[in-house]
């Protein structure tokens, strides 16, 4: 547990809570004795998260973003809220909205429909499959605003795939800003890739994350005239 650390709580209801994610921080702990995550800053505040769901390392995760990902993230504090937001997330029935600053002029609206697969973990690599091997995945998208070297996008996940967003984009010649893992590096643009997860719904849960002071920063600096 980690009282002094920041926590941001966007919303709570009957065993669970949506924080905003801070980019550069992780999910959960991956050691025993790490600090420095979300749930470490959660179980400071609800010691009653302890065992819920997976349990250990991850009690109450639902699901994750990647650690320079901002944005909503849900946890479940007691284990019957974890049993039905995890089905939830299971049957796709929780919608998730990112925001998205990518390089170029993509359609004004469109989907991506891939199938992608893990090429290499630790670090986390993911590819396109070739043939019928793979994961299904799919995304729908508009443009919410057009720059001159840029656009900024708002995404929902139809299903949920280890850096699905990042590496679609990336796939069909738009990078996200700042991507420097799948090609989306913009030297002055942002120290992380440009994603945020703006919005999470299903049935009670409505929660909303404004965005972060670097993608603002991003964006307003995208808008100047080159």
């Amino acid at each position: 547990p980690d009282p002094d650390a920041a926590l941001r709580v966007l919303a709570e209801g009957p065993g669970w809570l949506a924080v905003d994610k801070p980019a550069g921080c992780a999910v959960h702990p991956l050691e025993p004795e790490e600090t420095g995550t979300v749930l470490n800053a959660l179980v400071a505040r609800h010691p009653e998260i302890q065992g819920v769901g997976e349990g250990g390392l991850r009690s109450g995760v639902l699901h994750r973003l990647d650690v320079e990902t901002s944005g909503a993230l849900l946890f479940a504090t007691q284990e019957d809220a974890w049993l039905q937001l995890r089905e939830a997330f299971a049957a796709h029935a929780i919608r998730k909205t990112y925001r998205a600053l990518v390089a170029g002029a993509p359609a004004s609206e469109g989907r991506l429909d891939l199938r992608l697969v893990v090429a290499q973990h630790r670090p986390a690599f993911v590819k396109v499959a070739t043939g019928h091997g793979g994961r299904p995945t799919s995304l729908h998208y508009r443009v919410v605003e057009r720059f001159a070297r840029s656009s900024l996008l708002d995404v929902t996940l139809e299903t949920g795939f280890l850096h699905q967003i990042r590496v679609g984009f990336a796939h069909v010649g738009h990078p996200v800003l700042g991507d420097r893992l799948y090609g989306g590096e913009v030297a002055g643009v942002a120290p992380r890739h440009l994603l945020h997860c703006a919005r999470l719904e299903y049935d009670v849960v409505k929660a909303e994350s404004p965005d972060p002071h670097d993608l603002a920063a991003a964006i307003e600096a995208e808008r100047k005239p080159a």
